[in-house]
């Protein structure tokens, strides 16, 4: 009996191309990254918004500093606590009326710096303030020449405050959501004046 072999161009080829099982496992290796893709760019948003609030705030501390350092003899009359749009001055201490007391500058720039605060610069249609922080709120201590300057704002999201032994805001219920205080985020800078 002889064996005869059938030439390899009759052979059967395998067909090329993927099966619905590949497509399907390819499906969900694809689907699985873009989901976490997707959550990366929500994270990313949401820590956005914190750091320009956190921007804003380190800004307007350096200013009010920078205000104090040019009026070191109205030094006292900074030390407040700011929880609301201060009243404007009666003296506004502005390039028309130069001749202002310290007390009466250091009134100014608490004014002036407390619009920057509370962001009335800049409106909506609806004349809503929308240029400064969520919430904002500040401590100003002043101890001889040294100056303290506590900048409190509301989050957008919840995390363990950090800085518990700072009074700035605490137990405030605009800072709070589940746990005291989880809302809070605080700046605190010091520096010596004169």
């Amino acid at each position: 009996m002889s064996c005869v072999f059938a030439p390899p161009s009759t052979w059967p080829r395998r067909l090329t191309g993927f099966t619905l099982i590949e497509v399907l496992v390819a499906m969900v290796i694809v689907s699985v990254g873009l989901l976490g893709i997707a959550g990366l760019v929500v994270e990313s948003q949401k820590n956005a918004f914190e750091v320009q609030q956190r921007a804003t705030a380190l800004q307007l501390a350096e200013d009010l500093m920078g205000r104090v350092n040019a009026n070191p003899d109205g030094i006292a009359s900074y030390a407040v606590d700011l929880s609301a749009k201060p009243d404007e001055p009666a003296t506004l201490c502005d390039s028309a009326n130069s001749n202002c007391s310290p007390v009466q500058m250091a009134e100014f720039d608490l004014w002036q710096w407390g619009q920057a605060l509370y962001g009335t610069e800049i409106k909506t249609e609806d004349d809503l303030d929308v240029g400064g922080l969520v919430s904002p709120m500040a401590c100003i201590d002043v101890v001889g020449s040294r100056l303290s300057v506590s900048i409190v704002w509301r989050g957008k999201f919840t995390r363990p405050d950090i800085k518990a032994a700072e009074a700035c805001g605490d137990g405030e219920n605009q800072y709070t959501s589940t746990a005291d205080n989880d809302l809070r985020r605080i700046m605190t800078l010091n520096t010596r004046v004169g």
